[in-house]
């Protein structure tokens, strides 16, 4: 009965918790040597790659050198013109004075080609002259030196989110809103009480010569 109240004195109570400590302190070590085991297992992480929290800069060339580009006049384009007569829907490529494309509306698909001297229908091998091709749109908007040109004198106000840039124009009876990437213009919409001119490039500086001979 001696032996069974032992732990009941205070030499019992002090191994007891010796006991306890020794436990704890074994647990301590095992995770501490599990934690580090782990952690040499552990991928590096490649410090090129932006974690979701944070924020690439991008590097965006100058606007003014983006304009200039876009104004020689050598890309693919893709203009969707509504109206309150309907849609006009024009995809060619433009090199200097020339250009040829596709012209969709309510009466069907034309294909066309432009240079100094006219405005044609392309059938098959020959060229038609024709009057029509923009009928129902105003092309001062489509004419992007004239464009430009009367919103030279105006501030325009510049977001932007990650790789992409929107210049705004709010102009006293339009607005025209411009976006790029960092490299070149991609789009530019103009909006007017009647009309919606959404234009889009792409392959700027990147045309082949135009060469149509009949």
């Amino acid at each position: 009965m001696k032996d069974n109240n032992f732990w009941q004195t205070e030499k019992g109570k002090a191994t007891i918790k010796l006991g306890l400590w020794m436990v704890f302190i074994a647990i301590l070590i095992v995770v501490v040597l599990v934690s580090e085991r782990d952690s040499i297992n552990l991928p590096v992480e490649d410090d090129s790659t932006p974690s979701e929290t944070e924020t690439e800069n991008y590097e965006f060339v100058n606007y003014s050198d983006m304009l200039d580009k876009l104004l020689l006049g050598n890309y693919e384009y893709s203009y969707t013109i509504t109206n309150e007569t309907g849609k006009y829907i024009y995809t060619g490529w433009k090199n200097e004075n020339k250009e040829i494309g596709f012209k969709e509306d309510s009466t069907g698909v034309i294909k066309y080609y432009i240079d100094d001297s006219g405005t044609y229908k392309v059938n098959m091998d020959r060229l038609e002259v024709i009057d029509y091709l923009y009928n129902g749109v105003d092309t001062s908007y489509l004419d992007l030196e004239l464009l430009f040109g009367n919103l030279n004198e105006f501030l325009y106000s510049v977001t932007k989110n990650d790789d992409m840039r929107t210049i705004t124009y709010d102009k006293s009876g339009y607005q025209v809103e411009v976006m790029t990437d960092t490299r070149d213009i991609t789009n530019i919409t103009i909006s007017t009480d009647t009309t919606t001119y959404d234009l889009n490039f792409t392959k700027i500086g990147e045309c082949d010569t135009i060469d149509f001979n009949v």
